[in-house]
């Protein structure tokens, strides 16, 4: 899920969250009478009958139902939204044909060769952005004796140089995430 996507799910799941709150609140505030009896009804005759006398009521609420309706598709619809890059060209010019590469074809050997370096248990690789500027983002698993600025320049200087020449980058931002995991067995690849 990339930053957008994020912030729409934060920014929606913490407006319905305040706003089921308030109504909650104002429902248990009636129930215990903090507006009259609490065996009054919920809805008067006079709140009942309004609807009946205004000709733009049940159109607003067509309306608003509408707009909730739409929210909650742009909603979806920004769930399957993702900065995952599915392939980079290795050639600038297309006139003279095109060779593709799968991210996760480069992804799947940048992790093969992480997991090579002394003390790391796993690693997953993504490629993220757009064909002109792909970003890299990697997570790390190590155990507790593996030695941290050996993995950093393995990480550093051979894995991701490696990409970077294949792919024909002068750059490619990379950013590391590194878990420390104890007490766990190196994985071993049939």
């Amino acid at each position: 899920m990339d930053r957008r996507a994020a912030f729409i799910n934060r920014f929606g799941l913490t407006v319905v969250g305040v706003l089921l709150t308030v109504g909650g609140a104002a429902v248990l505030a009636r129930a215990l009478g903090a507006w009259g009896s609490s065996s009054a009804p919920v809805l008067t005759d006079t709140v009942r009958r309004y609807p009946q006398g205004q000709s733009w009521f049940w159109p607003t609420v067509a309306a608003v139902a509408c707009a909730l309706a739409l929210i909650g598709v742009a909603w979806l619809l920004a769930q399957a939204r993702s900065e995952k890059l599915p392939g980079l060209s290795l050639e600038a010019d297309d006139s003279d044909g095109q060779t593709r590469v799968s991210s996760q074809a480069v992804t799947s050997a940048l992790e093969d060769e992480i997991e090579t370096l002394p003390g790391v248990y796993g690693a997953r690789a993504r490629l993220l952005g757009d064909k002109e500027h792909p970003r890299l983002m990697l997570n790390v698993a190590y155990g507790a004796r593996a030695n941290l600025d050996a993995l950093r320049k393995g990480i550093e200087e051979k894995a991701v140089t490696h990409v970077r020449a294949a792919l024909d980058l002068s750059s490619l931002p990379t950013v590391v995430r590194l878990r420390l995991v104890a007490g766990q067995h190196r994985r071993t690849v049939v």
